[in-house]
């Protein structure tokens, strides 16, 4: 027998489940006016825009998921930091495409995508010609040319990094030999690094009364500085010559720099003092292939020493650096000296007892140009 309380009862759940079924309709509604829909990502909740894409979600979060990067083939060091492989996702336990669309309530996974290595290459390339400088005189020449080599290189496609080398073809080196000259009771004196104030002047002052020439070689933007010492230089009838404008190590210089440094100094010099050097010594007396042609393409000849009392250290003293160079010298001998680049005080103290015991000894000081092993033409 049913009762009316029973009736009521009946009727009160279909009114229940038609509340909630309109309240989640209203929901679905209301989000889907809003453009945001539920979905879970790695297992936490987010509200995202209708029909983003998987691409879309990962941009709006990169931290939560990360392309894989593009590794160096020689060592496999990072070399484009996510260019590998992309994220990968599942949505619902199946795989798709970051181009796939979510729909309310999928349940998105992701995870780091591979790193991968990049391609690789094979080359042809030169080996440069490698020099060899032979001998312990002071004049430089060219005994032999040399030539390039061949190799076969694998490299990165992105990162030119060598993974494997093969020599197809060695060089061989270019021989520069330094030769001495000998017989006839002559020496050089050559002051570098200059023009300096308040000491090129002193060393001319030096060398005009003791009746004696030097070769200075100059660096141009010394020059520029001080073109009034540079013109005196040659005035009173001594030599310049070129030292880089920068006073800078040529060797491994590429062409423009080596171009640049040598013909700036010879520029400079020519517009300051109407001369165009014929010598060219190379700072720190290091001088390979290339830096070799650049100095002959520039019409000069190289010259290095034989007498090095090392003038420029710091604590050199006037006697040291004369009795060095007094017990060096042989008929011949190229000596350096310093007259910029710091204090040369030592030097200045010391040159007039050099110029005094070597001419005792029946030395006489001539330009480089009077020297017996001094080339006599151009290469």
């Amino acid at each position: 027998m049913t009762t009316e309380s029973d009736t009521h009862a009946v009727r009160i759940v279909p009114k229940a489940v038609w509340i909630t079924a309109a309240f989640v309709i209203f929901v679905f509604l209301a989000q889907a006016a809003l453009g945001r829909v539920p979905v879970k990502i790695d297992g936490h909740p987010r509200v995202v825009g209708v029909g983003d894409s998987i691409a879309e979600i990962v941009a709006e979060r990169p931290h939560d998921a990360h392309p894989g990067d593009l590794l160096a083939a020689s060592d496999r060091h990072v070399i484009v930091p996510g260019g590998g492989e992309e994220v990968r996702v599942r949505v619902n336990g199946r795989s798709v495409p970051l181009s796939a669309r979510v729909r309310p309530g999928d349940l998105v996974q992701t995870a780091r995508g591979a790193d991968t290595l990049e391609p690789t290459i094979e080359e042809t390339r030169a080996i440069a010609v490698p020099t060899e400088v032979v001998g312990t005189g002071a004049m430089v020449t060219m005994a032999a040319p040399g030539s390039a080599g061949i190799e076969r290189l694998v490299v990165g496609a992105v990162s030119g990094d060598v993974v494997a080398s093969e020599t197809v073809l060695p060089a061989t080196p270019m021989v520069l030999r330094r030769t001495n000259g000998g017989g006839k009771m002559v020496v050089a004196l050559t002051f570098d690094d200059g023009p300096w104030p308040n000491q090129t002047g002193k060393v001319l002052d030096i060398l005009k009364a003791e009746k004696a020439l030097a070769t200075f070689f100059t660096v141009g933007l010394r020059v520029k500085r001080e073109p009034e010492l540079a013109k005196r230089i040659v005035a009173e009838g001594n030599a310049i010559g070129n030292h880089t404008f920068h006073h800078m190590d040529l060797t491994g210089a590429k062409p423009d720099v080596l171009r640049r440094e040598i013909r700036g100094e010879n520029d400079m010099v020519r517009w300051v003092t109407g001369t165009t050097p014929k010598w060219f010594r190379p700072p720190m007396g290091r001088i390979d292939g290339p830096a070799y042609s650049a100095i002959k393409a520039a019409g000069l000849r190289p010259v290095l020493w034989t007498v090095d009392p090392q003038d420029w250290r710091k604590g050199a003293e006037a006697s040291h650096i004369a009795k060095s160079v007094i017990a060096a010298a042989k008929p011949g001998s190229v000596i350096l000296l310093h007259d910029g680049g710091g204090d040369r005080s030592q030097t200045i103290k010391a040159l007039p007892w050099i110029i005094h015991e070597l001419r005792k000894k029946g030395y006489e000081f001539v330009l480089l140009d009077d020297l017996p092993s001094a080339p006599k033409s151009r290469w």
